[in-house]
């Protein structure tokens, strides 16, 4: 019962999600993923606009140096005879071709005509390869009607945006054409296929998923170093603050930090400090009070040093060795609500009498308990009187369900009792109880605590119980 009482605020773990390494962890991959994406994502639409504004660039001065190379007359010789069999349209042709073949241009390069917005077409007139005999309709799409219009309205070259058609993805720029008297009766229309363009912006999706990829795994190892580094103390203080609400006042952690986090680890030391000698303080209140109405000054000091010389030789924890300490100065409090007629009762106690001793263990519990920091004590309390065959009180605990300590404090306790005058009975040689302790290794008392018990030497006892060593 108190076993479990004091291990749970140990065993208390927050969720995943609500702890602060994790969430400060979490938060930086998180604020570094946001500021990668953001960056990422500027920088894809500003290498789109770029390129954009490259392509258009291009486009744009390939259709104004090629409108200045058609000749006005030749081409309006062409709409007159809409036929390519003619040295003017064949002249022409062959400026557009070199046009095509100087820039690399993979699409022909052609000149348009009659442009007619309601009806969302113009005709074709010369072109520099391919299909498109002078006169044949050109449907336009959407994204080219507006600069087109534009040029043949306002005598300007203009460039679309990046558009799709049945043929697949273009860029198209238009440039003005004009007669003798300056008019626009025709554009020069230069088309460019965007699969280099979108092969680049593939490449630049590419190369963001990996720096994406690469900032989000080295933001994930910072963060959970960064986190771990600022949060490892913060998890030592609150391991401890739970070691001592459990009442565990040995605890200790080192806070290497130098900042408030350090800070408050070194208050929180002192705080415990502080805290540790009032407890102290407390205790001897109590073992004084005790030791007056039993008026045996000392003996819960000296029974409390027997029991540590038997723990030193075993191998308990330090919180161990505290509680056992505590738990022999006061194991027996509950006798404070024992009546004081049948603890100097001189004879052998009745049936009712001793089931009212028997209380006692958890007597002690009950005043004890309300005192967390008195808690390491009440394993002791109430298990002292626990046997180690299961025929003690008041649990009826057997072997190893008995705490160690109260296991330990059961052999010094009997050692004591025995070679010291009791109300109802007179001291035993301390030989003589050692062989009471022999004879019930196993059945009483715990085998390897008296193994322990019978390696210290009889003048070791004497001394430690104070008792003739006899």
């Amino acid at each position: 019962m108190t076993d479990e009482r004091r291990a749970a605020p140990r065993k208390a773990r927050l969720p995943i999600w609500r702890r602060l390494g994790w969430r400060l962890g979490a938060s930086l991959v998180l604020l570094t993923a946001v500021g990668i994406l953001l960056s990422g994502v500027l920088q894809y639409r500003a290498q789109d606009r770029s390129l954009r504004q490259s392509l258009g660039s291009l486009l744009l001065g390939i259709a104004r140096t090629g409108a200045l190379l058609v000749d006005p007359d030749l081409h309006a010789e062409v709409e007159a005879t809409l036929t390519q069999d003619t040295d003017a349209y064949r002249r022409l042709r062959a400026g557009l071709a070199a046009i095509q073949e100087e820039n690399r241009i993979e699409t022909p390069v052609y000149t348009l005509t009659d442009f007619d917005p309601s009806r969302r077409q113009a005709r074709f007139m010369v072109t520099s390869r391919g299909p498109g005999t002078p006169g044949e309709p050109y449907p336009l799409v959407s994204a080219l009607l507006d600069p087109i219009a534009r040029t043949f309205r306002d005598g300007v070259a203009t460039h679309t945006d990046i558009y799709q058609n049945q043929s697949g993805t273009w860029i198209t720029a238009f440039a003005p054409i004009r007669n003798a008297t300056g008019r626009v009766f025709a554009v020069l229309d230069v088309d460019y296929r965007v699969d280099v363009y979108l092969a680049e912006l593939a490449a630049i999706r590419r190369r963001f998923y990996l720096h994406t990829l690469a900032g989000g795994l080295l933001a994930l190892i910072a963060g959970v170093f960064l986190a771990r580094q600022i949060t490892r103390p913060v998890g030592q203080l609150s391991a401890l603050a739970q070691r001592v609400v459990g009442g565990d006042l040995s605890a200790r952690v080192r806070v290497a930090a130098r900042d408030e986090i350090g800070m408050l680890g070194n208050v929180f030391h002192l705080m415990v400090e502080r805290l540790s000698v009032s407890n102290r303080s407390m205790v001897d209140v109590l073992v004084r009070v005790l030791e007056a109405r039993e008026d045996e000054p000392g003996s819960l000091r000296r029974l409390a040093a027997a029991a540590l010389a038997v723990a030193d030789r075993l191998e308990i924890t330090l919180t161990q060795r505290e509680a056992l300490e505590m738990g022999a100065l006061l194991h027996d409090i509950g006798e404070i609500r024992t009546p004081e007629a049948i603890l100097g009762k001189p004879g052998p106690l009745s049936p009712e009498e001793r089931r009212v001793v028997e209380q006692h263990p958890a007597e002690g519990v009950e005043l004890l308990e309300i005192v967390p920091l008195l808690t390491p004590a009440l394993d002791v309390v109430v298990g002292h009187h626990e046997r180690y065959d299961g025929g003690g009180y008041p649990q009826g605990l057997r072997g190893e369900e008995i705490p160690l300590t109260a296991r330990i404090f059961a052999v010094v306790d009997a050692l004591e009792a025995m070679t010291h005058v009791r109300p109802h009975r007179l001291a035993r040689p301390l030989s003589e109880a050692i062989e009471v302790l022999r004879l019930e290794q196993g059945k009483q008392f715990d085998p390897r605590v008296v193994d322990v018990a019978l390696a210290i030497p009889r003048e070791r006892w004497a001394e430690l119980l104070g008792c003739p060593n006899a």
